[in-house]
């Protein structure tokens, strides 16, 4: 189904009840490579990636605000192969039954995720916990990039291949890419509460696929790795919709920044 339902009326009313408190949002971010053989630019190697996202609240324990947009660097030495790939479109995944025979080849990874619904800076306790299987699926000409999210049985919200789109976007610096991750609106508020996606562990794997690139076919990885010599930048970037004490909503983007080792 496509928007969240809760199942419990009576846990909806107990944290509607709750009053809404400031909050001081945090976000932690590591990423992981796994690669064998040595990287080089004119051989580069096909490269696994971990990428584990955390957010919570100073002090911790509380539900934090809502983050309708997080960006996620790749640094450079890393490179993306997506336009190679098989795709699938959003329309043809999201709030589906079931993700199309088609599209299971667009499939390049998968993980776990988490999420809160309630009121931000109240006790994380008493929200509702959601956990949540991820797939993640190759985009439209290597510009997409989607995590497909399904509720685990037993779970007291009913989600069903809902996706969470990201754009692939040009980066400078140290980084080469990111991903730019939007929530769709239904999955950052639900009859009056709150929701926050906290936990993300998502594994884009290093399978090798015959895929054709200009007029030859190659066989290539999702990532390849062109370089590491002892470790590689990380970041992640969450926009949080933040509400000041004076009751007015501002932007309030919280970084992580970290190394990957090599």
């Amino acid at each position: 189904m496509r928007r969240i339902v809760l199942l419990t009326v009576a846990a909806v009313m107990a944290i509607s009840a709750v009053a809404y408190a400031a909050v001081q949002n945090t976000v932690s971010y590591t990423g992981k490579v796994t690669y064998k053989g040595k990287p080089t630019t004119k051989k580069p190697v096909p490269v696994a990636y971990t990428g584990t996202l955390h957010i919570d609240t100073n002090p911790s324990g509380q539900q934090p605000e809502t983050a309708p947009i997080t960006s996620v660097y790749f640094p450079k030495g890393i490179v993306n192969n997506a336009k190679y790939f098989p795709f699938c479109n959003q329309s043809e995944i999201d709030g589906q039954s079931a993700i199309p025979a088609k599209c299971k080849k667009a499939v390049v990874g998968s993980g776990t995720a988490s999420a809160l619904a309630g009121s931000p800076g109240s006790p994380s306790s008493q929200s509702v916990r959601e956990d949540l299987s991820v797939t993640a699926m190759n985009g439209p000409k290597g510009a997409s990039f989607y995590l497909i999210l399904n509720s685990k049985p037993g779970a007291p919200v009913g989600i069903t291949n809902r996706v969470v789109p990201a754009k692939v976007i040009k980066s400078s610096g140290a980084f080469a890419f990111l991903l730019r991750f939007t929530i769709p609106a239904d999955l950052q508020e639900q009859l009056g509460l709150s929701i926050s996606l906290v936990d993300f562990n998502v594994n884009v794997k290093s399978t090798v696929k015959k895929v054709k690139v200009g007029k030859v076919f190659k066989n290539l990885s999702y990532l390849s790795l062109t370089s590491c010599k002892s470790s590689l930048p990380n970041k992640a970037i969450a926009e949080f919709k933040h509400m000041t004490d004076t009751g007015a909503t501002v932007q309030d983007p919280e970084t992580a920044t970290g190394s990957i080792k090599c």
